[in-house]
């Protein structure tokens, strides 16, 4: 391993085991976690969360989990769309002809 690769988990000076994923393996990851909990529930992330926020669904441990790798999915394309990182862009360029 050179210097500047990290390792795939590493511990904080306090002990906490940290693991390192690629922008690929994070939302991969993510989207295996939301079709687990949309089978277990039988409904999509989405209606989990409007629910959630209409006070329709309880606020169990396990729903908040739903909902923070829910927002996180959409905080992450949000940003993507809207700044065009990573290569993608929902607007054309303005320098194509």
């Amino acid at each position: 391993m050179t210097t500047t690769e990290r390792p795939a988990v590493s511990k904080t000076a306090t002990g906490i085991p940290v693991r390192y994923l690629a922008p690929g393996e994070m939302l991969a990851e993510i989207e295996a976690e939301l079709r687990q909990y949309e089978i277990r529930y039988e409904m999509p992330s989405e209606r989990m969360a409007a629910l959630v926020e209409r006070g329709e669904m309880q606020e169990t441990i396990e729903v908040l989990k739903w909902l923070f790798a829910y927002r996180a999915l959409e905080f992450r394309n949000d940003r993507t769309r809207t700044d065009g990182s990573r290569g993608r862009t929902t607007k054309p360029s303005s320098t194509s002809s």
